[in-house]
């Protein structure tokens, strides 16, 4: 089996320390407190810049303010762990971001299928129930019954002398206690209550005498711990800068610990052979005087009509899935134009506002644009539906009389040789049912679902986008489902419409490049195009089959070729140390009414041959 070396796993002792913490999460409510010394976020700020991407440098940045900050990462969890999806979500939602739709991805409904046995992610482990309690909250989710589950199982696994472990039954560590404090305090706890009191007097018994926290009772004070313990004392209304010893807090050893470059060293410098820089994003949190979530997704914070998520199905594949900012059903075809790139036609009649046409579909005979409306027919125009809190709206080009579906899949990532089922349902106007004889496409061949909706698929490795379709009924949403013993290369889409590194992931015997790592097609004017190069390495001992999915902004999706083909129906192959250009063409349709920067990910991905 191949295996994927992460290039963000901690050196060896910290992962002994920390165990699964570096993996976990946290984020921002706003407490009115007294404001503490900021001093070195901007270096390091600079620092994270240099790095590579991840949730954490996400959420790091939004906290020291920073603007335009890159989210094509989050298209896709790095990870199977319920904590890899919940650190996604954090960071979807400090972006102001709904974790629901982002990257045609439900995140939150992804994260929820860890929900077993009244608990969330491994029954052994405390830290995801933690972190997935902080990811649902920012999600708008803090009532659900998976919340309330994960809050129960923490205050049951509180130890006697007021902390949490990482797992059921072992020993409290400061740093998943300041996470379970947030949790916590997130999930309906006062902060003044008797379980966060003997929480924050373990946290405190952790100080040492140069004002910082360690790990454990005992342990040496570390960047990490200080940056958890500060961010867990603004949830709770306290200044860090009040724990003071020998007139040190844990705030003046968290600066201490900076370096010239701007990162924050774990301890120390010269008192670790495994000291490195990886708690950086964790300290511009905590010195930003931030805590966790960084923020709440609030569908009407752009607009006074609110965002609202629109689909639309044509007759020959998804047109748009995105949010959109309306007031009605009609407007939201309107608004949704610019994110989705699509021309439309609205003529006015006798009986109001008509939909005659999106894109080259018109509607003629029996066949028209229909609208669904939380999956029903509403029984006025769309013009006349005034869209309140929670809508979604399904536009589909078709008969009147079509039933909804809907497709979900049981696992977005399995191993190589392993099944994935697929269930489909219709809805009846009052219920999901199970639907017989949909043909599920995109995979490696039609699979056709049985009398229980579902249908069991046996893929090769590959990255598939899923979706369903039966006559007479309304295409599916898309599901990606990834399929793995092989490697991926990311490479970063980046374009502005004008109207007027190098990485490398290695397994066992798979070594594959891509360079560069972001491509930058500059302006470009609808009716014209660009094309920028790639190099494709095969520094590994066996042949390679590469083949490409591009994931973003519609205007990469929809006209991205590599080599002059579709990018879907890209595929090449690559003999042991074989260098090989790939073409990469961008096209902006002369009809293309959207402008200013769009973003998106082109993944090249290999398998042994």
């Amino acid at each position: 089996m191949i295996k994927v070396i992460r290039i963000y796993e901690c050196h060896p002792n910290l992962r002994m320390k920390v165990k699964n913490f570096v993996v976990g999460l946290l984020m921002l409510t706003m407490l009115v407190q007294p404001a503490f010394v900021t001093a070195g976020v901007s270096e390091a700020v600079t620092y994270l810049q240099s790095q590579v991407d991840d949730p954490w440098i996400t959420m790091a940045l939004v906290a020291a303010g920073q603007t335009n900050i890159p989210s094509g990462h989050l298209r896709g969890v790095s990870g199977s762990l319920a904590t890899d999806y919940s650190k996604t979500i954090l960071a979807i939602t400090a972006l102001g971001q709904n974790p629901k739709t982002f990257g045609n991805i439900d995140y939150v409904a992804k994260l929820k299928t860890y929900y077993s046995n009244n608990q969330i992610g491994d029954v052994n482990l405390l830290n995801d129930d933690m972190w997935a309690i902080l990811a649902l909250a920012s999600a708008g989710e803090t009532n659900s019954t998976e919340v309330t589950a994960a809050k129960n199982v923490l205050l049951a696994n509180q130890n006697t002398d007021g902390g949490w472990s990482y797992s059921v039954g072992a020993g409290s560590d400061t740093n998943d206690t300041a996470a379970a404090v947030m949790a916590l305090v997130e999930a309906g706890l006062s902060p003044s209550s008797l379980v966060i009191t003997n929480a924050l007097n373990y946290l405190q018994s952790a100080q040492n005498s140069d004002g910082g926290i360690g790990y454990q009772i005992g342990s040496d004070s570390d960047s990490g711990s200080d940056s958890w313990i500060i961010s867990a004392l603004n949830k709770v209304g306290i200044n860090p800068s009040s724990w003071s010893k020998n007139n040190n807090n844990p705030i003046t050893h968290l600066n201490s610990l900076q370096d010239t470059d701007g990162g924050f060293w774990w301890v120390e410098e010269g008192t670790s052979e495994w000291n490195n820089k990886a708690m950086t994003a964790f300290a511009v949190i905590a010195l930003s005087n931030k805590t966790y979530p960084l923020g709440y997704y609030q569908p009407n914070q752009d607009s006074e009509s609110g965002a609202y998520h629109l689909r639309i199905q044509g007759s020959a594949g998804n047109i748009c899935d995105t949010d959109v900012a309306a007031s009605n059903a009609l407007e939201m075809v309107e608004n949704g134009a610019a994110q989705c790139s699509y021309t439309y036609t609205i003529e006015n009649t006798s009986f109001g506002p008509y939909l005659s046409a999106i894109n080259s579909e018109v509607a003629q005979g029996m066949s028209g644009w229909m609208y669904f409306v939380n999956y029903v027919s509403p029984p006025i125009g769309a013009v006349d539906y005034i869209l309140e809190e929670g809508d979604e709206v399904l536009w589909y080009y078709g008969n009147w009389g079509w039933q909804p579906t809907r497709l979900s899949a049981s696992s977005s990532e399995l191993n190589s040789g392993q099944s994935l089922t697929v269930t489909v349902e219709y809805f009846d106007g009052q219920s999901w049912l199970d639907l017989q004889g949909a043909t599920i496409e995109g995979g490696d061949q039609e699979y056709t679902t049985n009398t229980d909706g579902q249908a069991g698929m046996d893929l090769s490795d590959g990255y598939y986008t899923l979706y369903a379709e039966k006559e007479n009924f309304v295409r599916s949403n898309q599901e990606v489902v990834l399929v793995g013993d092989g490697v991926s290369q990311n490479v970063n889409l980046v374009v502005e419409i004008d109207q007027g590194g190098h990485g490398r992931i290695a397994g066992e015997s798979i070594i594959f490049d891509v360079s560069p790592s972001q491509l930058d097609f500059g302006k470009i004017e609808p009716g014209h195009n660009t094309s920028q190069s790639v190099t494709l390495v095969n520094s590994g001992s066996v042949n390679l089959n590469v083949t490409s999915v591009v994931s973003g902004d519609p205007i990469f999706t929809g006209n991205i070729k590599i080599n002059q083909e579709n990018w879907s129906d890209y595929t090449t192959g690559l003999t042991i140390n074989q260098n090989k250009p790939a073409e990469v063409s961008l096209e902006v349709p002369s009809d293309y009414i959207g402008s200013g920067v769009k973003s998106g990910e082109l993944i090249f991905w290999a398998q042994a041959q």
